[in-house]
């Protein structure tokens, strides 16, 4: 499971590099962010909380609204 974590940790952190750089943050980067946090949620236990606290306040902030 070690792998797994770690895999999860540098996906978070090249995310949020991502969503900082207004080339790249797109409403389909936004989705995929929040769909990796969704389904992996108890793989990213293991990243610091204030780092999932980021990744969660930067997409609720997004400038459009997600479909249900």
């Amino acid at each position: 499971m070690r792998e797994v974590s770690d895999l999860n940790k540098l996906l978070m952190n090249k995310l949020l590099e991502d969503l900082y750089d207004p080339t790249k943050c797109t409403p389909g980067l936004y989705q995929v962010v929040r769909g990796v946090v969704n389904d992996n949620r108890e793989y990213l236990e293991d990243l610091p909380s204030d780092a999932l606290r980021e990744v969660e306040n930067i997409i609720e902030q997004a400038p459009f609204k997600f479909g249900t």
